[in-house]
Parts: C-alpha cells; structure tokens; sequence
C-alpha cells in the first residue's frame, strides 16, 4: 500500500518537474520561427548596411582624392620631324621662271632645293649704237629657311647659285648715222657700216645666296596651299661688259677701220670703262620672287 503512494508521489513530483522544465525551456530558447525571424531581420540589416558602406566608401574615396583630368592633346604642327613632309611650288623672279622643291628638317628650318629658266631678247640704244641683246638664263639653287619667331612666315634663307647665265648682244649703227665712242663722234659709213658683239660675264658661277621672305612652302598649320615671296641677292661679283667693234668708222677727217684703228679702240675702251664703271656699284644679282605652292 505505501508503495503505491510512493509511486503516484513519484510521478506526481515528475510530473511537476518535467511541466517546469518545459516552461523555461519555452522562456529561455526561441523557437525556430523565431530564430528564423531574427536571422532575416538580422541579414536584412547587414544587407542594408553592407550597402551603405560599398556607397560610402566610393563617396569617401571620392572626396579625398583629386579629380585626375587629362589634357586633351592638340594637332601635331606639320614639318616637325625632317623630311616629313614635301611641298612643290612654282615661282617667277628675276633669274626666270622655276619650279621648286621644299621639306621640313625641324620645327624652325625647311630645306629647299629648285631650278629657274629665263630667255629673253631686248633691243636698246646707247649714244647711237643699238644693241640687240639676247639673255639665257639657267641657275639651280640651295636654300635653308629658318622661320626665327613663332608666326611661322617670315624667313631667313641663306644658300648657293650655281648659275650659268648668258648675256650677249649684237651691235650695230645704221648707215650713215652718227653715234659715239667716249667723247668721241663718229659717222658710220654706207659701204661698210660697223657692227660687233657685247657680252656680260659674271665673276662667279657659284654664288652665296640670302634671302628675306614671307610664306611658307609647308605651312605649320596644317595647310596645302601658300603663296611665298620673297627678296634678296646673289653675291656673283661685279659683271663685266666687253665690246668689239669690226667696220669702217668715219670722222670729219677721213675713214678708218675701227677693229684697228688706235683712236677707235681707245674711245671704244673708254666707253667701256664708263659702263662698268657704273656696273661695279652693283656687287650682288638682285632676286625678287613670288610664286605659288603646294604642300603634299
């Protein structure tokens, strides 16, 4: 009998204890849902602020680092680099018409190298006797242009001539007509009127060169087309004039044949000399240019 009591005291008090546990059990550990609550609200928050953070940080980088700008880079002048590029032009001056040819050697300096042709034929009178003159010209030149400022038009050329220039005439006096050597008059005769040949040397086949300008063959800027001009003079020496006569040459006093007659030929040197004379203020050959060119 008292063991019965002692069993249902037993299961009474594990009743009890096993009712108690399950009440804290159910106080003190979330259940699943609750855990999984926590765990999405949780993430949720880590969702949300790992996204301020990846927002802020750029922002924060942004702030504390200068802005990184690139220049823009501008067109490349044409003709820095030697023989970059080549230009051809055409030109018309006082040593003929020519043709010519340009490339760059640096930012500052151009080489150019052309050719000039000139023919030409001039009748002219001095003191009675008329002179048909017959010019030939032919010259090949050499230059280096410097462009000293930055505008890149006006130029500096220094260079070679090499000229093989022909200047020859025919002299002759009408029949009958009066006409001076020196200070000498004379009368030409009917029957064997005079005549002779005049021709002008230059000292110098090869001539330094300099030369002013403006224009450019190889425009920096970038352009095909210039019209170059420019100015100055080739140092080929004074130029000499020589004068024969042959024929009969008359005075009051009677004919005599001028190839041989010694008042003849020293009126005849006499107006020689006046004329180079003249000739020796003008050491160097003036060069005028203008022309037209393209740049390729």
């Amino acid at each position: 009998m008292l063991q019965n009591k002692l069993a249902v005291v037993l299961m009474m008090t594990l009743a009890l204890l096993s009712s108690e546990l399950a009440t804290h059990a159910q106080t003190s550990i979330p259940s699943l849902q609750t855990v999984a609550a926590r765990i999405d609200r949780s993430g949720q928050f880590l969702s949300e602020s790992s996204s301020i953070d990846s927002d802020a940080e750029p922002s924060r980088g942004l702030a504390s680092r200068r802005p990184i700008t690139t220049a823009a880079k501008g067109k490349t002048e044409v003709g820095t680099r030697p023989f970059s590029a080549l230009a051809l032009g055409f030109k018309v001056d006082s040593l003929g018409a020519g043709v010519e040819l340009a490339t760059p050697l640096s930012r500052s300096f151009n080489l150019r190298a052309g050719a000039n042709i000139f023919a030409l034929g001039y009748a002219f009178d001095i003191d009675g006797v008329v002179y048909n003159s017959d010019m030939h010209f032919r010259s090949a030149q050499v230059n280096v242009d410097w462009f000293p400022w930055h505008n890149r038009r006006f130029h500096i050329s220094p260079g070679v001539l090499y000229a093989r220039n022909s200047l020859t005439a025919i002299a002759s006096v009408p029949p009958g007509q009066y006409f001076e050597l020196g200070d000498q008059g004379f009368i030409n005769s009917m029957d064997d009127p005079l005549g002779g040949s005049a021709s002008i040397k230059f000292p110098l086949q090869i001539a330094p060169t300099i030369m002013m300008g403006f224009g450019n063959l190889i425009p920096r800027s970038g352009k095909h087309l210039s019209i170059p001009f420019e100015f100055g003079a080739a140092f080929m020496g004074t130029p000499r004039i020589n004068v024969q006569f042959t024929g009969t040459a008359c005075t009051n006093e009677g004919c005599v044949d001028a190839a041989t007659n010694q008042e003849v030929q020293q009126n005849l040197a006499d107006e020689v000399a006046q004329l180079n004379h003249t000739l020796k203020y003008i050491p160097a050959y003036p060069i005028v240019s203008i022309g037209v060119a393209y740049r390729f």
